[in-house]
């Protein structure tokens, strides 16, 4: 296996518009951020970094900002030498940092330690989202919920569960959060775990197609050949544009599937990365449209519906499997599920 350092080297020609440092060296910051705040994010990390430069605490930083872009830093995770890794990983949802390996040779092993903000959001306690471990800080998360639309459903009832999306009478009537290779990881895991591979296979059964986010949210209660009754969307792009009467915005009685926003900082970087962390543990809960991503600190009144829970897969479940793995086998198995179904 080709380590970080060479394949750094071999592609340090391509550059990259949003790394302050050729990436033949590990970055201080390595940052992945949800589409609709990432463009907020990294102003906030520029104007930090602006702020500390020629202190002990400047830091590089990478954010990559295209969907389709060779990212230089994709391989990180199959670095073996801990200082080979940038001070502070942040990124999103049940990925790279999350395999078996990378899991065995860094955070198991006690490399990382998690941070805490100020004031800590309930919401994430309830749900149990800080880690007992210590390792992993999860500063937020995408919720996902659903978006009815009532006129399609007809005669049929507004689902409130996870589990009434499971029978029968929604055949046809769901659209699942998905495009290309990309798939809400946090819903089948959560539904796999709650339900087993059946209740995934029933849920898939009623699936009438897959459909990225933003287009979910413009189709909404339309005529559109494509349109569904009933929407497995995140928080943000429910509420992105404004519904009409015949849509109902729905946040389940059981908890908003919860998909990771989290980072890992070196225990051996944490002094000179604070002004970083903190913004993960404080600052972030202060963009606006952060609010919609449940942050773990809290910094004001919160869009999300009072009583709002999420359904978080746990670290129980995390620390019995490798999520990561287990994640690609249930988005592979799901789309043979639904294949014939489109």
């Amino acid at each position: 296996m080709e380590g970080l350092q060479e394949l750094m080297a071999q592609i340090k020609a391509m550059g990259s518009e949003e790394t302050a440092q050729g990436p033949s060296e590990p970055v201080d910051l390595l940052l992945y951020a949800p589409c609709p705040v990432k463009l907020a994010v990294k102003e906030r990390i520029e104007n930090l970094a602006a702020s500390l430069a020629g202190t002990p605490q400047a830091f590089t930083w990478h954010i990559p900002m295209g969907c389709t872009s060779i990212d230089p830093y994709d391989p990180v995770y199959k670095e073996t030498d801990p200082e080979r890794l940038p001070a502070v990983i942040a990124s999103i949802g049940f990925g790279d940092f999350w395999r078996k390996p990378f899991v065995e040779r860094f955070v198991q092993a006690g490399v990382f330690e998690a941070v805490r903000p100020e004031s800590i959001s309930p919401l994430h306690v309830r749900s149990g989202m800080l880690d007992p471990a210590g390792a992993y800080t999860v500063y937020g998360a995408t919720p996902y919920i659903f978006v009815a639309d009532t006129r399609r459903l007809g005669p049929l009832p507004v689902p409130r569960t996870w589990a009434e999306l499971m029978h029968p009478r929604y055949k046809g009537h769901l659209v699942m959060c998905g495009d290309g290779d990309d798939m809400a990881d946090a819903v089948l895991l959560t539904l796999f775990k709650d339900y087993a591979l059946e209740g995934l296979r029933d849920f898939a059964s009623n699936v009438k197609g897959l459909m990225h986010s933003s287009r979910m949210a413009k189709i909404a209660g339309s005529n559109e050949p494509d349109a569904g009754s009933i929407y497995i969307i995140p928080a943000f792009f429910a509420h992105s544009v404004k519904q009409p009467p015949h849509v109902e915005i729905v946040w389940p009685e059981d908890g908003a599937a919860a998909s990771p926003l989290y980072l890992l900082a070196r225990k051996d970087c944490l002094s000179r990365m604070r002004p970083v962390l903190d913004f993960f543990a404080n600052g972030f809960s202060t963009i606006e449209s952060a609010a919609w991503f449940a942050p773990l600190g809290l910094s004001g009144p919160s869009p999300l519906p009072k009583g709002a829970s999420l359904k978080w897969v746990g670290w129980d479940f995390v620390a019995r499997n490798d999520v990561n793995s287990l994640r690609d086998q249930l988005g592979d198995a799901f789309r043979q599920m639904t294949a014939g179904l489109r």
